[in-house]
């Protein structure tokens, strides 16, 4: 993939990139929609990037070129503006409005960006774009930030700029996982540890639907919004709290008759799925892989029926799993309303899964879902092209 970055990059700017970055999509093995509640989450960095490549420019213009999309973009730091016609170009323009407000000084640039993270399939193409910008942008202006204030960066920028209410998951995971390790993540105060997958032959397998996931205010902020409510209510019963981590599931059923609804479910499937989260932490500890995707069962459940996320190509690929040998559980990942199923399974039994799958599923949506094998990475690195140095930032 790099090599057809690189020459297409000489192709548009007519010379070799100085830097380049490599920033890893993640999957979410579970904990979905609990960390802006400040939860707990379990994802792993993937074998899929996003890269950011480029030079520095002597004034203060970027240019900007997207592999993926293949459109330039050009703009004025000084002059950063929300791009209506290019959506892709706000995540870089985010990362760059927030190192400006963070009182760094970024250099002009030339910058081609673009991978293999399936582009909507519920893998945070977009952290890792946000995160191969910023460690470009800061290494070269020869500025240093810790991780820590990189991943806050990066998440500022969708929040503020784009526009969704992430939590901070997705940019923490592209940046600091380790290969071969889930990370465990409290969101409420970023206390992590890197858990062993002892997942024995087991492999992870992701079913793109192939319905495109439109992760936009309305939809995503909506529930955001339902679980303010339930924290306004605590708050209004004495609690002190800010965030439904701290919220025990005997506290939340003792408000059932003083919350609507959709506002109860919501904060639930909160609730619970921080739950699931430690248990199936402890179950990979103990080899106990069974009652691992059991919990993958239950967790897309909630997802489904309480959080109102999933979609019926999603249900379908998790409902046909459970009745094949040698599938030990699947849900889906990511924000939902479409993208990927993960489905953990023996490797001996995926090539008859995604054939049988493949079959049954055309038949019912008219269209040819996509499978990705994935497996654990480090998370983001850079490395200078001129003298083949490479740097590891996890």
């Amino acid at each position: 993939m790099f090599e057809n970055l690189k020459k297409k990059y000489q192709d548009i700017f007519g010379k070799e990139p100085e830097i380049l970055v490599r920033a890893p999509g993640r999957v979410n093995l579970i904990g979905e929609h609990t960390d802006y509640q400040g939860g707990y989450v379990f994802p792993i960095a993937v074998d899929r990037y996003i890269y950011c490549l480029g030079s520095r420019r002597e004034d203060r213009k970027l240019e900007i070129y997207s592999f993926n999309y293949d459109q330039f973009v050009e703009a004025d730091l000084k002059k950063i503006a929300y791009s209506h016609r290019f959506p892709w170009a706000n995540y870089v323009f985010g990362v760059v409005k927030s190192l400006g407000e963070k009182g760094i000084e970024i250099s002009g640039a030339e910058m081609l960006v673009g991978g293999d993270v399936p582009i909507g399939g519920g893998l945070s193409s977009s952290a890792a774009l946000e995160i191969s910008t910023a460690t470009f942008l800061q290494k070269l202006s020869e500025t240093t930030l810790t991780p820590l204030e990189v991943v806050k960066l990066a998440q500022k920028a969708e929040n503020e700029f784009v526009g969704v209410s992430c939590g901070i998951m997705d940019q923490f995971s592209s940046y600091l996982c380790k290969k071969g390790h889930g990370l465990l993540l409290r969101c409420k105060d970023l206390e992590f540890q890197h858990v062993p997958l002892n997942l024995g032959k087991n492999i992870i397998l992701l079913v793109d639907t192939k319905k495109e996931r439109r992760l936009s205010a309305s939809e995503y902020n909506e529930r955001v919004k339902a679980l303010k409510k339930v924290i306004n209510t605590l708050k209004r019963k004495g609690m002190e709290l800010e965030y439904l981590v701290d919220v025990r599931k005997e506290e939340l059923l003792n408000l059932r008759g003083e919350l609507d609804k959709v506002a109860f479910q919501r904060a639930l499937h909160v609730v619970e799925e921080n739950e699931r989260v430690l248990k199936a932490v402890d179950y990979l500890r103990e080899g106990k892989i069974d009652d691992f995707g059991n919990l993958l069962y239950q967790s897309h459940e909630s997802l489904a029926t309480l959080y109102e996320v999933s979609c019926e190509e999603l249900d379908f690929i998790v409902d046909f799993s459970k009745n094949f040998e040698g599938v030990k559980g699947a849900r889906l990942t990511g924000a939902g309303f479409g993208g990927c199923a993960l489905v953990l399974l023996e490797e001996e039994a995926i090539e008859d899964f995604e054939k049988a799958l493949r079959v049954k599923y055309s038949y019912r949506f008219g269209k040819t879902p996509e499978f990705y094998r994935v497996f654990s990475v480090n998370g983001a690195y850079y490395e200078y092209l001129r003298n083949k140095s490479t740097f590891p930032l996890s």
